[in-house]
């Protein structure tokens, strides 16, 4: 791309394409090829034909490098009859031409169609080898019939995407002890930010499938593959990501206007679960039903992600000093000001790729108003991306790169969220809590909700821009009104976070009777 303006409600761009080092046709059989334009728009992959007109067009033939000896070796530019820009494959020579004609003569053969169509397969081979529907097949059918490997533990965390969460308090505690197992984290697309002292392992690989079907435990917080069979030799702790204020499972109306053969997928997958973390009966009551699993497999130990928040408030209630761990996208903090979390939750439906979303507040207007007093780090949901805006750099911080929420939660001196289960963990502080909520009634009428926030919150309900910047203006008064409002929804929603949680999943992995 050479050159890139705006003008009004379009973009007029110019481009270069080396049709002779890139370009490489067959040269017999391959006419016309079709030009497309690949655009990323805001991180999404997205291309698209090029419409032009006919009279546009310079139809000098360009040289081009065919792949076969004698073929086709010139390249022009056409319209195809759908009207989109397209490149005409020609011969230059006479010689070239008589040897195309015998070339595409014999591709035309029995023998030719035949070949053509071997190596038609031998191409589509790769991918569909590689597809899920297959890998599922050689997992089910293969690789769970291999034996169990003792002491193998498969860690996951959002689906890949981080190392985080109560699956790495529960690691890093097996690591602390010394304890003899073989530790393999999944990552969905780059290893950056995983332990180097485990084996990392690709979601979806074969290395994935086959460490999946050998283990003696799976562990993660939100789900393993959904359909692959857990083999009989595995037991699965699953550690959930969060204490449910949005309705869940069983319970949101998207599940229920599923097919029947798709709640019973659904109901498969949850019915893997051997233990299942919970922090308090607001737990049992809500996601234990709303998956529909047996209650003897609540495990009521609290979440291991939150052992560190008990931990560190324990020890600045004993020393009266605030500790501030270290954030990798924000090592300069603390700097004198106050830190904030904004940290709101999900909206949209789940993609592949993270979705560009904008805050529901003016950050620009945050940093002006609050820049001299606070530092606002901002913390999208894992399958969303924050638009920050670039005026408000120095105080508004995205530590959406962060794989761990929890050291966030640690630094922060306030919450600002909405309806994200955040609000369960930062109780534990004990600490200042905003609500920003100005699509409260839409939200809860849409999405459902267990919990009436505007009883419940410990902390203010702010609808308006103007409310939250007046809350905020005003935090150590929220500190203190709300004090009682927030050590009992502590006591409700997190009772048995007691800062033992991976150690008493870890004792479960490593007693001699649970094994087997």
């Amino acid at each position: 791309l050479r050159r890139l303006v705006h003008r009004g409600d379009h973009l007029a761009w110019t481009a270069e394409l080396d049709l002779g080092r890139r370009f490489h046709p067959l040269g017999v059989v391959d006419d016309v090829w079709d030009l497309r334009l690949v655009l990323d728009v805001a991180g999404t992959r997205v291309p698209t034909r090029l419409t032009v007109d006919r009279p546009c067009l310079d139809t000098a033939p360009l040289p081009v490098r065919p792949l076969l000896p004698g073929g086709a070796d010139r390249a022009a530019a056409e319209v195809s009859a759908r009207g989109h820009l397209a490149l005409h494959v020609t011969a230059s020579t006479a010689a070239r031409r008589r040897l195309r004609a015998a070339l595409a003569a014999a591709a035309s053969s029995r023998i030719g169609r035949r070949g053509r169509a071997l190596l038609s397969a031998a191409r589509r081979a790769p991918r569909t080898l590689a597809s899920e529907r297959n890998k599922r097949r050689l997992y089910h059918t293969v690789l769970c019939r291999l034996p169990k490997r003792r002491g193998l533990v498969v860690f996951e965390s959002h689906l890949g995407r981080s190392y985080a969460d109560s699956p790495r308090a529960v690691y890093e505690e097996l690591r602390r002890r010394g304890a003899p197992v073989r530790a393999v984290w999944s990552y969905d697309r780059s290893p950056d930010g995983f332990p180097r002292d485990a084996v990392l392992v690709r979601r979806w690989s074969l290395r994935y499938l086959l460490a999946l079907a050998r283990a003696e435990y799976w562990i993660d917080n939100q789900g393993f593959p959904s359909g692959l069979r857990k083999p009989a030799h595995t037991t699965y702790i699953q550690t959930w990501h969060g204490s449910a204020l949005k309705r869940m499972g069983f319970d949101e109306v998207a599940v229920k206007l599923r097919s029947r053969e798709a709640r019973a997928r659904l109901q498969a997958d949850l019915d893997r679960f051997d233990a299942f973390c919970v922090r308090s009966r607001h737990d049992m009551d809500t996601l234990v039903r709303a998956f529909r699993l047996d209650p003897s497999v609540a495990l009521p130990v609290g979440y291991p992600r939150n052992d560190a928040l008990v931990q560190q408030r324990r020890r600045e209630e004993r020393t009266g000093r605030r500790e501030h761990p270290v954030i990798a996208t924000a090592p300069h903090l603390p700097d004198g000001r106050g830190v904030l979390l904004y940290a709101p939750t999900f909206r949209g439906r789940p993609r592949r790729r993270r979705t560009p979303v904008r805050p529901l507040f003016d950050l620009a207007a945050f940093a002006r108003e609050f820049g001299d007093r606070y530092v606002l780090l901002v913390r999208a949901h894992y399958l969303e991306r924050m638009v920050l805006p670039p005026s408000a750099a120095g105080t508004v911080i995205d530590v959406s790169a962060e794989h761990d929420a929890t050291p966030l939660l640690a630094a922060a001196d306030g919450l600002v969220t909405d309806y994200s289960s955040v609000m369960f963990d930062y109780a534990l502080l004990d600490r200042p809590m905003v609500f920003y909520v100005p699509d409260l009634d839409d939200y809860a009428r849409t999405r459902g909700t267990y919990l009436d926030l505007a009883e419940t919150a410990p902390g203010p309900l702010a609808r308006t821009e103007e409310e939250l910047f007046a809350a905020l203006r005003e935090l150590k008064a929220v500190e203190a009104d709300y004090a009682e409002a927030r050590r009992a929804f502590a006591a409700r929603f997190a009772a048995h976070d007691t800062g033992t949680a991976a150690r008493a999943v870890a004792d479960r992995i490593l007693a001699p009777g649970s094994r087997g």
